[in-house]
């Protein structure tokens, strides 16, 4: 599956990130994917889809971010550490 690159400016990130709750300020951090804009920690998919208005391709929206120069972070449990990811082990149901 081909998909098409996003594309957006740090100014349209940088705004969609000011109308948005920072995840320091929920319950709970249930996503994999974060990128932290400024001092502010959101997700990644969430955040792009402020951006361009449709549910991104989670890997072209990392990519994007990536070449604005926004850090990326992701959630890895104490599995994911030790093991690995299921997809990239072999472990996937």
């Amino acid at each position: 599956m081909t998909t098409t690159p996003i594309t957006f400016t740090r100014e349209q990130v940088e705004a969609a990130a000011s109308r948005r709750i920072p995840l320091h300020h929920t319950t709970g951090l249930p996503g994999s994917w974060y990128v932290l804009v400024g001092v502010t920690l959101h997700y990644v998919r969430d955040l792009v889809q402020d951006v361009t208005g449709e549910k991104p391709d989670i890997v072209e929206a990392r990519k994007a971010l990536h070449a604005l120069g926004f850090p990326l972070f992701c959630w890895a449990s104490d599995g994911m550490v030790t093991k690995g990811h299921p997809w990239h082990t072999g472990q996937a149901d």
